[in-house]
């Protein structure tokens, strides 16, 4: 029976990966030797068909940059300068790290550095130490990264990172509509980037609102329309993204609070397995359960978090958040 699993498709993956790879060596070979082949000749003598010779042909010259060029005369290809295949050679950690970080990559839609890692990827044959003690075909299935999926259209997503990722390093000015959901509206505004964030399934982007005249998070896959501005702004010397999320439970930003929660001896051992949060501190209880207490700046995001522990979780302070996750607790019983 064929293999199905994702070790099997992973195993496959790179068995093609390898083959293509060879190919292009040989190519690079007959190329390097000063012939000038062409794609007959040289599907005939790897043994693979014309449109897959032609196809190598442009992962060569896009991929690799090899400067090769049809000569007509000669009925065949050539190098127009002197070209090198890449001869740098890695350690098994170092693909190890490469093929991890390709695999969370693929599973984090919208940017334009899931199918660069791809592309990497394919061109590890070449990179690669003579001996390896890891078997690649293995490996490569054999870890995976549970992401939750992201939120929003993934094209839009990657149209809209890859001109926020120039902004940023050029610190140019973008004009965006953006939809805010609480007023279901949406709006022109100018905003200066300063920083992109993955956060539960959801890019965000961090800077300078000028509309609101202050620093201000918005979600990307809520903008509706982006330019890229030749304006040029300045970054604040003294802004750090450490600092600005520094008391934030995820990406919400608000007033300060004083969060002070009891887990029963149900949730207790796991919430001690974990570093919740950089300001968290844990105190043990007589029953067994355990007190969490941690400042946190807005109380949306942790009451969602608290929420989902159901009635292992009892919020002591602030009296805000009691009465809203006793209002959510009614609400849910209302609708039973």
């Amino acid at each position: 029976m064929p293999d199905t699993t994702a070790s099997g498709g992973a195993s496959k993956h790179v068995r093609q990966t390898r083959a293509v790879m060879y190919r292009i060596l040989m190519i690079h070979r007959m190329l390097e030797s000063g012939a000038c082949p062409c794609v007959k000749d040289i599907a005939e003598k790897l043994e693979v068909s014309r449109r897959t010779i032609e196809r190598d042909i442009e992962l060569l010259r896009d991929q690799f940059g090899a400067p090769l060029e049809y000569d007509h005369f000669k009925k065949g290809y050539r190098y127009t300068r002197s070209f090198s295949l890449p001869t740098i050679k890695l350690t098994e950690g170092e693909v190890a790290v490469l093929l991890m970080g390709q695999r969370l990559l693929a599973e984090t839609a919208g940017t334009i550095f899931a199918d660069a890692a791809r592309q990497v990827v394919n061109k590890l044959p070449l990179l690669l130490a003579d001996k390896m003690s890891i078997d690649l075909n293995t490996f490569a299935g054999e870890i995976s990264f549970g992401s939750p999926p992201v939120r929003g259209d993934e094209d839009k997503l990657t149209s809209h990172f890859r001109l926020l990722s120039e902004a940023i390093a050029k610190n140019h000015i973008v004009n965006m509509e953006y939809y805010t959901a609480t007023r279901d509206a949406s709006s022109w505004r100018d905003y200066d980037p300063y920083h992109l964030r993955m956060e539960a399934g959801a890019w965000y982007v961090i800077g300078y609102c000028h509309t609101r005249q202050e620093l201000r998070t918005l979600a990307v896959d809520r903008i509706r329309s982006l330019k890229l501005t030749e304006r040029i702004f300045k970054r604040p010397r003294d802004f750090s993204i450490d600092d600005y999320l520094d008391h934030s439970w995820g990406i919400e930003r608000g007033a300060e609070c004083n969060v002070k929660v009891v887990f029963d001896t149900v949730q207790a051992r796991w919430i001690r397995e974990r570093q919740w949060h950089p300001n968290q501190k844990l105190t043990e209880l007589e029953d067994g359960g355990v007190l969490l207490e941690v400042t946190v700046s807005g109380l949306e995001s942790i009451k969602r978090w608290i929420l989902g522990f159901g009635s292992h979780a009892r919020v002591l302070e602030p009296a805000e958040l009691v009465e809203e996750i006793r209002a959510e607790a009614q609400g849910i019983l209302d609708l039973a």
